[in-house]
């Protein structure tokens, strides 16, 4: 009997298309777990989630953790802005590591046991949820805003390409360490 996997995410208006996808793609059972970011590196590092969306400085702390998928939560420029506020230690940091934008914020992990087709099946669904942003934004907390909240969707980039994956890893090479936020965005 297959077990069905547990995703741990962090449910905020930023993972919004990815929870969709994962919520209402047909080709994936899974159990989802949303909670704060402290909350799903812990379920991740204590082995009650299988596959995680962690943000990116976490990643080195977590045993075991292989990113998966082309996505992630992604910025360009001007995402900078929606998702992190002058001051804040993380993007005080980031600053003086000189990471290049693009930057991904948070990553896809998933443990080294966790069968390559359900990784198969998570891409797929996380394609569904961003083929299907504005039905996403339509189901979520934010749709009084619907008009509004779509164009900051257009503040993300959610492909995890070499670019990002050269900021990061040039991000962890600094030995630069931040805190959580209280509130991801």
């Amino acid at each position: 009997m297959a077990t069905v996997p547990r995703i741990a995410a962090v449910s905020c208006f930023s993972t919004m298309p990815l929870i969709y996808g994962v919520r209402r793609a047909g080709n994936l059972r899974a159990e989802l777990l949303l909670s704060d970011p402290e909350e799903v590196i812990r379920e991740f590092s204590e082995h009650r989630a299988d596959i995680a969306l962690v943000p990116f400085w976490a990643v080195p702390s977590l045993a075991g953790a292989k990113i998966v998928t082309e996505y992630c939560v992604g910025g360009v420029p001007a995402a900078r802005h929606a998702l992190l506020a002058a001051g804040d230690p993380l993007l005080d940091a980031w600053r003086e590591a000189g990471a290049p934008l693009p930057f991904a914020f948070a990553v896809w992990v998933a443990r080294p046991e966790v069968d390559p087709d359900r990784i198969g099946a998570l891409q797929q669904a996380l394609t569904f949820g961003l083929e299907h942003g504005y039905e996403a934004l339509l189901d979520s907390e934010f749709a009084p805003e619907a008009a509004a909240a779509y164009e900051l969707l257009d503040s993300f980039d959610y492909i995890f390409d070499n670019q990002k994956h050269k900021a990061l890893q040039q991000f962890w090479d600094s030995g630069l360490k931040v805190a959580p936020r209280a509130n991801p965005g």
